[in-house]
């Protein structure tokens, strides 16, 4: 079973001649846009499981859609049905994941653009402002900068003749820490020189072990270190 008024919902656009006042249009439109929001979001973390930022800004969704609803049993406006779990189809990439995020947030702000000047009910108003700011302040940001990181680690592995759909393998949780802050550092500063070329042509896990082995040489010279002072010491007091 469709909504009635299917169509104004999915275009996005208030109709002043249509049976229903503009802000139960204009509620409508907020909640529906909301549960697209989530199912989108729902179907990333089911996909990729709990990962950044889409885990926590389906929380934050949830939320959103909460207020919305308290709003329309304040006014009596009947909620949308909603189809976007039955619809919504995620990409198999990471990358084109983050780059909708991050369309689908700034549709998300414009809408409420648009929404904010047909209502004029205070409580309404604020409740739209609020959910705009979270979107234009907290989740269009990290969709952002993950997207940022996203293109950083494809470009790297690209330099390396890997696939795209490669560089999400995970190699344990300090090779992939160290993979992508290289990943970060060539996006931001290009080649270094040759220590950069040798880096880059390296496996991730090898680093890893390089850097795990000079840890443990570190601490092996620290945990000498106190039995070497203590023998001066005492062939300085005889």
């Amino acid at each position: 079973m469709a909504n009635t008024d299917e169509t104004i919902l999915r275009s996005q656009r208030l109709q002043p001649a249509a049976p229903w006042p503009l802000l139960h249009q204009a509620l409508r439109m907020a909640l529906y846009d909301e549960y697209a929001a989530r199912a989108y979001y729902a179907g990333v973390v089911q996909a990729f499981g709990q990962q950044a930022p889409f885990a926590s800004i389906l929380k934050s969704e949830a939320q959103h859609i909460a207020t919305l609803v308290r709003l329309c049993q304040r006014y009596g406006v009947p909620r949308p049905l909603d189809p976007f779990p039955a619809e919504t189809t995620i990409s198999a990439s990471w990358r084109v994941n983050l780059e909708r995020g991050v369309s689908g947030e700034l549709a998300n702000i414009r809408l409420y653009d648009y929404l904010l000047t047909w209502v004029t009910e205070p409580d309404v108003r604020q409740a739209f402002l609020r959910v705009q700011a979270a979107s234009r302040d907290k989740h269009l940001p990290a969709f952002q900068r993950a997207l940022e990181k996203a293109m950083a680690l494809e470009n790297w592995h690209a330099q390396q003749g890997v696939a795209p759909s490669q560089a999400y393998v995970r190699h344990g949780p300090l090779s992939d820490a160290l993979e992508r802050g290289l990943a970060l550092l060539a996006s931001q500063h290009g080649a270094f020189g040759l220590i950069g070329t040798l880096v880059r042509s390296t496996h991730p896990a090898m680093l890893a072990g390089m850097v795990a082995g000079g840890a443990a040489v570190q601490l092996l010279r620290k945990a000498k270190k106190p039995s070497f002072d203590s023998s001066l010491s005492q062939s300085q007091e005889d």
